[in-house]
């Protein structure tokens, strides 16, 4: 807790936390890049569950860049959100519950991406040359409870984000 004191009586903790415009800044910020990398995986969790099936599957190949691009401001401002006040944050469950939340969110992801692409020896849940699954254009199973939990996971971590807005700071130094 000594070195959340510590970095939390910087000068740009400080200036963070006391200016007009350090962290609204960052929030928007933070807010612009969730957007990207929720927006994307909510719109691949769609696809995969069967909305916007015209919609070919290697397209998502260009927007996940944009969506690493959007984690990369995410994780830049988070970092710079936490200096601003890491010792209220370090104290707050919803912080934790969210960075957790954020975590299972990826895991999800990463689960989809193996259920589609990790089963080329059977063909199912690969994407044929216009973006449809399998040779019937049916989504495996697994494919479509990762999509679900991916989008359960991205809305409890952007709940509990909010919810850290409501937490009582820690007593003065």
């Amino acid at each position: 807790m000594e070195l959340l004191a510590w970095l939390e009586q910087t000068d740009f903790s400080t200036w963070l936390r006391e200016s007009d415009w350090g962290y609204p800044n960052v929030l928007c910020v933070h807010a612009i890049g969730m957007g990207m990398v929720v927006g994307i995986s909510f719109m691949y969790s769609a696809r995969i569950l069967g909305f916007a099936k015209a919609f070919p599957l290697p397209a998502f190949d260009k927007l996940f860049g944009l969506a690493w691009f959007g984690f990369a401001m995410n994780a830049v401002s988070g970092v710079l959100l936490f200096v601003g006040e890491p010792r209220r944050l370090a104290q707050t469950p919803a912080f934790w519950i969210k960075m957790i939340l954020i975590a299972f969110a990826g895991l999800s992801l990463w689960a989809l991406a193996k259920a589609l692409h990790g089963e080329a020896d059977h063909g199912v849940g690969l994407p044929g040359p216009d973006g449809t699954l399998a040779a019937e254009g049916v989504v495996a199973t697994n494919a479509k409870v990762a999509a679900v939990f991916s989008v359960v996971f991205w809305l409890a971590a952007i709940t509990a984000g909010r919810l850290i807005g409501y937490t009582m700071p820690p007593p003065p130094l």
